[in-house]
């Protein structure tokens, strides 16, 4: 074993459980995963692993500077070229290859629908039976998604925490294990590899990372693993990281902000990827948008919806809520953030055929 556990708030570290979710001194707080210094791994993983894959990650990278001439660059990478169409695959590889480790046999998740048909896929291809919670308003496609892979879905309705109230509940009364890609660290560790290919590819050169955030696993992810390559000596300086979030879905900029907000419960969004009102891990999230000097910044439905068209005028069919990044560079941009010297990258998160049904024409 070449890691630890360490809780995010109080520090303390434990060894590695794969059914412990939650700190004993601080009761709603994570886990993160910390490395021995003698670690022979690169790229930095938890050992022992075999990690089972249909082939995630390695996302190609499309340039559109020419879209946006007031910046350096402005660069695509094209997370839904994964096996179940977004991001969520980098994580669900690593995640469920540490579960079939631990001997999980059947398991419940959580999800607003990406992360629940990936799960469903891996689970599947792994022999493993899946429960997944998704709000009832989850787009049709992604629930068609987890049928398809065998995945048993539960439709709850109410906004995108009952999913999440209801998966833990179905836990208490049946014993099932919960495997949930917010919770579990292991998920975070499979998001590293966005990171890895990014600097593999451009080495120094991305200067700025504009990411839609709900959880954060991603931005979470892409620090870590940046942190790690300069660690190791291979990379001077971390790219700024900038959380995009909805206006009315916007726990981590009211908190970094320290704005007084309270989620609206009558409040909606067709960025359903992002409609997070209670990350579990928020405060990790601010650490790391802090540690990276990036910026956190909320966006419009009118301008999402805005974006989402005029990128598939470019030829890019992406989930709406991807198109949040987008109206969240447009905002950087008129803050003076972003400019000349600032090449971007862009992470288009998911395919824009998994919701293309709430689209209006």
């Amino acid at each position: 074993m070449n890691h630890e556990y360490i809780c995010i708030e109080c520090k303390k570290e434990f060894e590695p459980d794969f059914f412990k979710l939650k700190c004993e001194e601080s009761e709603y707080s994570c886990f993160d995963i910390r490395y021995f210094k003698n670690n022979s791994h690169f790229p930095v993983l938890p050992s022992p692993l075999n990690i089972e894959t249909l082939g995630e990650g390695n996302t190609p990278v499309v340039r559109f500077k020419d879209k946006f001439p007031v910046l350096g660059d402005l660069m695509f990478k094209l997370e839904y070229f994964s096996p179940t169409g977004s991001f969520k695959d980098r994580g669900t590889s690593l995640l469920l290859s540490k579960a079939k480790e631990a001997g999980v046999k059947e398991f419940v998740e959580d999800s607003s629908g990406n992360a629940g048909a990936s799960m469903s896929a891996y689970a599947k291809n792994l022999g493993m039976k899946c429960h997944i919670f998704v709000p009832e308003q989850t787009p049709l496609n992604k629930k068609n998604q987890v049928k398809i892979f065998g995945g048993e879905l539960h439709n709850i309705s109410g906004p995108r925490q009952n999913s999440t109230d209801a998966a833990k509940e179905f836990c208490r009364k049946t014993g099932i294990p919960y495997v949930s890609h917010n919770y579990n660290p292991y998920f975070i560790e499979g998001m590293k590899s966005f990171a890895y290919e990014i600097y593999d590819e451009f080495k120094e050169k991305i200067t700025d990372i504009v990411i839609p955030v709900g959880n954060g696993s991603l931005l979470i992810g892409a620090y870590k693993g940046f942190h790690e390559l300069k660690g190791l000596g291979l990379l001077r300086k971390i790219p700024k990281l900038h959380c995009i979030q909805m206006e009315d879905f916007s726990p981590i900029y009211q908190k970094i902000n320290n704005f007084d907000w309270k989620f609206n419960s009558s409040s909606k969004t067709l960025a359903g990827g992002i409609a997070v009102t209670d990350p579990p891990r928020i405060n990790q999230v601010i650490e790391c948008i802090n540690a990276s000097r990036g910026e956190s910044e909320i966006v419009s439905e009118e301008k999402t919806l805005s974006w989402h068209r005029k990128i598939a005028n470019w030829g890019i069919l992406s989930e709406i809520t991807c198109a949040a990044a987008l109206a969240g560079v447009e905002k950087l941009i008129n803050r003076k953030v972003l400019g000349k010297n600032s090449n971007v990258l862009v992470p288009i998160t998911g395919s824009g055929l998994k919701d293309l049904s709430n689209v209006k024409f």
